[in-house]
């Protein structure tokens, strides 16, 4: 890519950080409430659903990308199958946020409804390299592996947003870090919707952080959740320029980790794990009084030390990879025992 394209590359995300930005100002203007309980980390009424700027400017900047593009092969079923699943997803959550859709099992039909969107767009994981066996084609058993990967990170990106700036900052990073392993890579389409995610991100974040003037809702975090994690999957279908499969993962392993320790902690509690709660280890480090900008950017260091370390396994052997996921484990398992402790010496638990 020469510096030009670079620099057209550049242009057009400052363009939809604009726009971003004013359809979030609109946003604040339509007045969408989330309004307070005993479960959430505001108390006052707050304008939500300003994902709806995240969601529309995303997928109209790579509409406009494909068809005005230099690139004609930008278009394909895969770009409309991860547009169609994204979308959809994010349209069922904007019901949500409208008060419209109260029962959680929608949601998740929803999700795999959009999914099964994903498949018969080819959109799979078929094969994994493992230490030792090399690539190991996956057949039908990939499906179920697609399946879990989706519905897991956009549920746990659901599950996280649940501070200013927490899951925005997060998604930021991850985008950025996906856009910088596909431009090393080659990965020309993978890298321009990444950026672009980026670009709608911060856009966004304007509003959202330090202190939230509005919030991203269910139709933000949806979209944002189940795109990323399509994208993964797409960025490993590429023959030449072939994004490796633990690298989202990576970039998303302190959520992926928060999330699935506080659903194993509940459900051996025997706690409903559909319900809202506030004993995800990010709001039990809130609740300790570490303000929502402290506990933001604990998270968004965590993020950005992952995001290094996935820049820096694109090089390795699949070994190395799973040794740097397996460093980032322990180091969470060690974090969420201190947490916990404090937390119960709190009587939080």
């Amino acid at each position: 890519m020469d510096l030009i394209s670079v620099l057209l590359h550049v242009v057009w995300g400052g363009i939809v950080l604009a726009a971003a930005a004013l359809v979030t100002r609109f946003m604040i203007r339509i007045h969408i409430l989330a309004l307070p309980n005993h479960r959430s980390s505001h108390d006052t009424p707050t304008p939500s659903s300003g994902g709806v700027s995240i969601v529309l400017v995303t997928v109209i900047g790579i509409l406009i990308y494909c068809f005005t593009g230099e690139d004609s092969s930008a278009w394909s079923a895969s770009l409309a199958g991860l547009l169609v699943g994204s979308v959809f997803v994010s349209v069922v959550g904007l019901f949500d946020d409208l008060g419209r859709l109260s029962n959680f099992k929608y949601k998740l039909l929803s999700q795999f409804v959009a999914v099964l969107v994903l498949f018969l767009c080819d959109i799979v994981i078929d094969s994994v390299t493992l230490p030792h066996w090399g690539k190991v084609d996956l057949g039908w058993f990939g499906y179920i592996v697609t399946l879990i990967w989706v519905i897991g990170l956009t549920n746990a990106f659901n599950f996280m947003d649940g501070l200013d700036g927490m899951a925005g900052g997060a998604a930021a990073v991850a985008a950025f870090c996906f856009a910088f392993v596909a431009f090393i890579l080659g990965s020309e389409l993978i890298f321009v919707i990444s950026y672009l995610v980026l670009a709608a991100i911060v856009g966004f974040l304007i509003f959202n952080f330090p202190k939230a003037k509005i919030f991203m809702g269910d139709v933000g975090s949806q979209f944002l959740g189940f795109m990323l994690a399509a994208l993964a999957v797409v960025g490993t279908k590429g023959e030449a320029s072939q994004i490796p499969l633990l690298v989202m993962p990576l970039l998303f392993a302190h959520f992926i980790f928060d999330t699935s320790f506080t659903f194993l902690r509940r459900l051996h509690a025997r706690e409903n794990v559909t319900e809202a709660h506030r004993s995800h280890l990010y709001q039990l480090i809130n609740r300790m009084g570490w303000s929502h900008p402290k506990v933001t950017l604990l998270y968004g260091a965590m993020a950005a030390l992952q995001g290094l370390a996935a820049i820096w396994m694109i090089e390795m052997n699949i070994g190395g990879q799973v040794l740097i996921v397996a460093g980032f484990l322990a180091i969470y398992i060690i974090f969420m025992l201190l947490v916990v402790r404090a937390a119960r010496a709190k009587s939080l638990l």
